[in-house]
């Protein structure tokens, strides 16, 4: 599969007075918003699972009041052999840091104060007509079709108990109670460090119910990694242990992401945080940061990747928190843990 993007999109900021502080070229990442879409195309039929090589686009949508080059969004298309293109549509808030970027070069500019609030709009251009080694941006996937197993999702989900807030547009997740306990044991054992380790499990497909789920069967606990109270970096020694781990368990499961741990009340111990304030603080419960995020991009960029985050705060036991990308962006959501089969199941 090749994405091409053939338009150049910019943002244009606008002050608190609602004067015109510039036209500021970007370059938006779209892999997560065309693997979210490919990925839910297939969950709900319209792309078959093994489908990676058709051409996908993103297309600018453009205002239907102010007209080109003023835009409200962008659609991911997906074109189909012999059929109709496929796609989904989103808003202009995934410029919404591009934008913040621009704000910030602007104050430096001493174009916007510190603290000014902002309004900006995306405008969309066609590129440059295409030469030879160069042109429009071009990122081909050469990504295996999904892995897949037939399953039924109504029995993962009689032996089930939701964790979370559940959203019908997000892929079933089902955890392992047991590689909850894994990790909960290893943050506590690391308590004050970030700990963590790599998800691993099955990718099961509901033909009758049009759905595909998620199992995590198991976490292989990250071996010879780097962790502070505030970061845990993987090395390749971690990835080489990981595989060894995982042919060795020889159960035909995949990835599927990471966990770690955030130390919160370490966290707040160095802040001499009141209790009351770590109740309300957002660092205690779903929270991502950057670097969470950088590590789900480059390790687990598949849309049926997630991560787990286990919350270890001072004023209540430890909690887990899930993330995965929800149109194109890492957002909180829930997720199911799975009651245990029993010997003779």
């Amino acid at each position: 599969m090749t994405l091409s993007v053939p338009f150049r999109f910019a943002v244009v900021l606008y002050g608190e007075d609602g004067a015109n502080l510039g036209t500021v070229p970007v370059v938006r990442d779209f892999e997560p918003a065309y693997e979210w879409t490919r990925f839910y195309l297939q969950r709900r039929g319209q792309l078959r699972l093994e489908e990676n090589g058709c051409a996908s686009t993103v297309i600018p949508i453009f205002d239907s009041i102010a007209g080109e080059p003023y835009c409200r969004g962008f659609r991911i298309q997906i074109a189909r052999p012999g059929g109709v293109p496929v796609g989904s549509d989103f808003p202009n808030t995934h410029f919404r840091d591009c934008a913040a970027a621009v704000a910030s070069r602007f104050v430096e500019m001493k174009k916007l104060r510190a603290g000014e609030t902002y309004t900006y709009v995306v405008v969309a251009y066609p590129a440059a007509p295409a030469v030879a080694g160069g042109g429009g941006l071009s990122v081909t996937d050469t990504s295996p079709g999904l892995p897949v197993q037939d399953g039924s999702l109504e029995d993962f989900l009689a032996r089930a108990t939701p964790s979370g807030a559940i959203d019908s547009e997000d892929m079933p997740v089902f955890v392992s109670p047991r590689a909850l306990d894994e990790a909960a044991a290893q943050t506590h054992a690391e308590e004050g460090t970030e700990t963590g380790g790599i998800l691993i499990g099955k990718l099961w497909r509901d033909a009758a119910a049009g759905e595909i789920f998620v199992e995590i069967t198991a976490q292989i606990p990250a071996k010879h990694t780097s962790g502070s109270n505030v970061k845990l970096t993987f090395t390749p020694q971690t990835w080489a242990a990981t595989d060894a781990a995982l042919r060795l368990r020889g159960r035909e499961e995949i990835y599927l992401g990471y966990w770690h741990s955030h130390p919160v009340r370490e966290w707040c111990k160095g802040k001499a945080c009141t209790p009351e304030a770590q109740k309300n603080c957002h660092l205690a419960k779903d929270f991502f940061s950057a670097d969470d995020e950088a590590v789900m991009r480059a390790a687990f960029p598949r849309a049926y990747n997630v991560a787990i985050v286990a919350n270890d705060t001072a004023f209540t036991s430890l909690t887990f928190s899930m993330f995965g990308i929800r149109s194109g962006v890492t957002t909180p959501r829930g997720f199911y843990v799975l009651e245990e089969k029993s010997n003779g199941a």
